[in-house]
């Protein structure tokens, strides 16, 4: 998805435009997270310039019966791809995992209010 803060949206088929930000939604990243980093690593080598890429999770839980509960966020993949692939503009989730609130994951990751709230609008920003 593109958000733009235009009229209508300047990106197209042959070209992201630098000011408008690529939103990746996904159920959960348990399988899924490695694919936004590639994406945005692609893009920028293709459109020759920074392009602007969130994340937005659903949750990362698993169940297996009513009590058994797990997380599922793959805590040091999501690290090692942000340190030494790239660093997305934001990681969202609307049910974030416990440990996303401890550091060094706090400082990337954030709950979907916060996105809404706060990040929106200065990720479109000239």
């Amino acid at each position: 998805m593109i958000l733009s803060p235009f009229q209508e949206i300047q990106s197209g088929t042959k070209n992201i435009d630098e000011r408008e930000l690529v939103l990746s939604l996904k159920t959960s990243s348990k399988d899924r997270m490695g694919k936004i980093f590639l994406d945005k690593l692609l893009m920028e080598k293709f459109a020759e310039h920074p392009v602007k890429v969130a994340g937005i999770f659903l949750n990362d839980v698993q169940r297996k019966e009513e009590e058994n509960i797990s997380y599922t966020f793959v805590s040091g993949l999501f690290m090692v791809y942000t340190k030494f692939l790239c660093k997305l503009e934001g990681v969202y989730f609307i049910d974030p995992p416990p440990i996303t609130k401890e550091a060094p994951f706090n400082k990337y990751v954030f709950p979907f209010s916060k996105f809404l709230l706060e990040d929106v609008q200065s990720l479109l920003s000239p």
